[in-house]
Parts: C-alpha cells; structure tokens; sequence
C-alpha cells in the first residue's frame, strides 16, 4: 500500500506542478504559497470532521513538533523556492531539477534514520546533478555574463533549495508517522507551514501586493484545481506512502513524477522537447534507478 501511495503521489502531483506554472504567471510565489496552503488547511480539516478525525489526539510532545517543524521546512520554505523555481525555469525544467528530491532523501534517510546508500546510489547522485546542469543551463549561455545573470541561475539554485529542503522536511517525519493518523499528520505540517508563513508576509516589503493578488479572480481557475491536486491530494498521499513505506522506495516512486511533469509540460504548456532537455530527462531517470538498486 505504501508503494501504492508513493506513485499515485507522483501522479497526481505531475498535474499539480502544470496547474501551478498557470497560476504563478498571476501569483508571485509568496502569495500562491499562501493560497494554496491555506485551501489544502481547510480541506484537510474538513476531511478530518467528515470522518471523525480528532485534531488533538494523545500523542507525545515530540510527535507535535517533529511535524510542526516537518511543515515549517517542506512547506514554508520548499514550497516558497519551489514556485520561484518554477516561474523561473519551467515546468519541463523543474522536473529535471526535482530529481534531486530523490538523492535528498537517500542523503538524509543515510544521516537520520540509518538508511544505508550504496555505490550505486552514489553514482545516481551524481547522474542527477550532472542532468540538473545539462538541463538548467542552455549551451548556447555558457559564459559567465549570462550564466551569472540569467534566470536559469537564481531558478536552479531556488530549485535545488526546495527539493533539499521537501526531503529534509519529509524524513524527519519519518520515525515519528507510525504514530500519528495521515490526516492529522498532513493537517499539523500544513498548518505549522501556514504559521511559517504570517512573519515573513508581515516583515515583507510587498505585503500589500500579496493582498492584492489574493483577492479573487480568473487565477483562481488554476490555482485551486493545482491546490486540490496537489497539495490535498497529492500531499496525503505523500505522507501516508511514507507511513507505509521505507523513506528510500517512497523517494524513489515519488520520482516517478519527473517523466509525468516533462509530458504534461511538453503537451499542454507547448514546450519545446530539445535534445539536451532529452538528454537531461535520460541521465536525471537513470540516475534515480540506479539509486534504487542501492536501497
């Protein structure tokens, strides 16, 4: 079930990452990562009263904050870096660069719960971040003027940011899922990334921009359907194929969603397949298989 879990994840958050290209070409990144966390709290808590779900359970002290500070990483942060990466570099793009969530989690698993990684996940690794480099920076760039200025740049960086901060953010949940309900677990990291979020609105410059653009309009048409996709959906999925599941094979179906993403990209946004955009995909999913031969 858990693998189950993991690749529905993949799936469903493909479309969700499409629908919020759309919708960030209306919302800056703070703004849609107020919304669309906002919305998924709300779903999340109606969901859990619909079945009888209590929102405070009797769990240990260190269950609460574990997953506070769960969401506080992979929502309040990654999410942030996430939508700037992908305003910046594209949906196709961002797909190469999410294959750096795997080797994260790998990392991580290693470091926090003992999780041993083999040459073979080495190597992936490095597969990842040489497609990561073939794919973000475009050939005919390559000197240090535009490279140093261009968005492909600050996008990478802001990409490779997230997909460090979601893995650190979903592991660390890890020992302590097997103690807490999906819903709730998803409810308290959703609403401790919401929490994350009132400082940075409030001591932030352009607040009132924010305001403005959280007022309703036609962006809503994509932003909502992409938050009940992804982070509704998508993101219970997330949490329970890592309940149910080792964090290495849940990372490695989760990946899943890069080749979902680069053919949702290429067919309904109309970018361009390029053969280095190719080859990037080719090393990106070839490293993340052979990672899966070292769990």
């Amino acid at each position: 079930m858990g693998s189950a879990f993991a690749l529905a994840c993949a799936f469903f958050w493909a479309f969700a990452v499409i629908l919020f290209k759309k919708a960030g070409e209306r919302f800056s990144p703070i703004a849609l990562n107020i919304y669309k966390s906002v919305v998924a709290m709300v779903l999340v808590g109606l969901t859990m009263v619909v079945m009888g779900i209590p929102f405070f359970p009797d769990a240990a002290p260190r269950v609460w904050w574990v997953l506070a500070l769960s969401g506080l990483l992979g929502i309040t942060l990654a999410d942030i870096f996430f939508f700037i990466a992908l305003n910046r570099l594209g949906a196709g793009m961002v797909a190469v660069v999410e294959c750096l969530y795997l080797p994260g989690v790998l990392g991580f698993s290693y470091i926090l719960l003992g999780e041993r990684m083999g040459v073979l996940g080495i190597i992936g690794s490095g597969l990842v971040l040489c497609a990561i480099l073939v794919g973000a920076v475009p050939l005919k760039d390559l000197n240090p003027g535009t490279i140093g200025k261009g968005p492909n740049l600050w996008g990478l960086c802001a990409g490779i940011l997230a997909m460090m901060f979601m893995a650190l953010g979903i592991v660390i949940a890890k020992d302590v899922l097997d103690q807490a309900d999906v819903f709730w677990a998803t409810f308290i990291r959703v609403a401790a990334g919401v929490l994350g979020l009132v400082p940075i609105v409030l001591c932030h410059p352009e607040r009132m921009r924010f305001a403005r653009e959280l007022k309703f309009s036609n962006a809503w048409l994509n932003a909502f359907p992409a938050t009940v996709t992804g982070n509704y959906i998508a993101l219970l999925l997330w949490v329970a194929g890592m309940k149910y599941t080792t964090a290495s094979r849940a990372g490695v179906l989760n990946q899943m969603s890069t080749i979902f993403i680069f053919i949702l990209a290429t067919v309904w946004l109309k970018e361009k397949m390029t053969a280095q955009r190719l080859a990037a995909i080719v090393l990106a999913v070839t490293g993340a298989y052979f990672v899966i031969f070292s769990v």
